[in-house]
C-alpha cells in the first residue's frame, strides 16, 4: 500500500533509533505495523507520549511496497490508560499482553478481531474498581490462542493442568467467570504459554517480570 492509512492504534512498543523512534502499532483493522517516527527523540512537540506504550491513539501512516518500515506522519492521543501506568501489575499484566502480541504476529501481519481483543482487555486493567488478576492475562492469552487458531475450545489440550482447573478455564470462554485455585493459576499459564513458544519458538521477554512482580519464584 502508499496511500496512508489512518485509524486507532494500540502502542505495543517503542524503542529509539538515533534521533527516531520505532514504535509497533496494533491497528483497527487487526495489522501489526513497525513504522518510524523521524525526528521523535530531537523533541516532544510532534509525537511526544502520543506514541507512548500502552496507549491509544488516532495514527496516519504510509507504507511502500519497497519499504520495512511504515513512516508514521501523525498521532493524536485518545486513551493514555493511566491506571494501568499508574499500578506495577496492572502494568506487567499488560505488557506481558503486547508482548504476546509482538511475539506471535509478524510486522503487517493480520489477525481478525485481535484490536478489539486487547483494546477490551487494556480498558479493563485501567477500571480502578477492576481488581489486577492474572487471571486476566490468562483469560486474553486463551482467546488469543483460540482466536489464531492455535488451540481448539472444543477441546482445551492443556499439558499438566487437572481436570478442575480445565474446567474452570471452559467456562470462561463460555462466558462463566471463576477464579482459579492459587496452586492450578501457574500451571495454566506454564500451559497457555508452552503453546505459544510451541507455535513461534521464542518465550515471552516480558514473563519474568511480571513473575517478579506477583512475587512467584521461576521454575528450578
Amino acid at each position: 500500500m502508499s496511500e496512508p492509512w489512518s485509524g486507532q492504534a494500540l502502542v505495543l512498543s517503542s524503542a529509539d533509533a538515533q534521533s527516531h523512534r520505532i514504535v509497533r502499532l496494533l491497528t483497527a483493522d487487526d495489522r501489526v505495523v513497525a513504522a518510524i517516527a523521524r525526528e521523535a527523540r530531537r523533541g516532544p512537540k510532534r509525537f511526544g507520549a502520543r506514541v507512548q506504550p500502552l496507549s491509544l491513539s488516532h495514527v496516519t501512516y504510509a507504507l511502500r511496497p519497497s519499504d520495512d518500515l511504515a513512516k508514521l506522519g501523525d498521532a493524536a492521543l485518545e486513551e493514555p490508560f493511566p491506571t494501568v501506568k499508574g499500578d506495577l501489575v496492572r502494568l506487567a499484566l499488560a505488557t506481558t499482553m503486547a508482548d504476546v502480541v509482538l511475539t506471535t504476529v509478524p510486522d503487517f501481519a493480520r489477525e481478525e478481531g485481535l484490536f478489539e481483543l486487547l483494546l477490551r482487555a487494556w480498558r479493563f486493567l485501567d477500571r480502578g474498581d477492576a481488581r489486577p488478576v492474572e487471571e486476566t492475562l490468562l483469560l486474553f492469552e486463551l482467546r488469543f490462542l483460540v482466536l489464531s487458531g492455535l488451540l481448539a475450545p472444543d477441546e482445551l489440550e492443556l499439558p499438566n493442568v487437572p481436570n478442575g482447573a480445565r474446567d474452570v478455564v471452559a467456562g470462561w470462554l463460555a462466558g462463566q467467570w471463576r477464579p482459579l485455585a492459587d496452586a492450578d493459576r501457574p500451571l495454566v499459564a506454564a500451559a497457555l504459554e508452552g503453546l505459544l513458544v510451541a507455535a513461534t519458538g521464542r518465550a515471552l521477554k516480558s514473563r519474568p517480570f511480571l513473575d517478579e512482580v506477583l512475587g512467584r519464584r521461576p521454575p528450578a
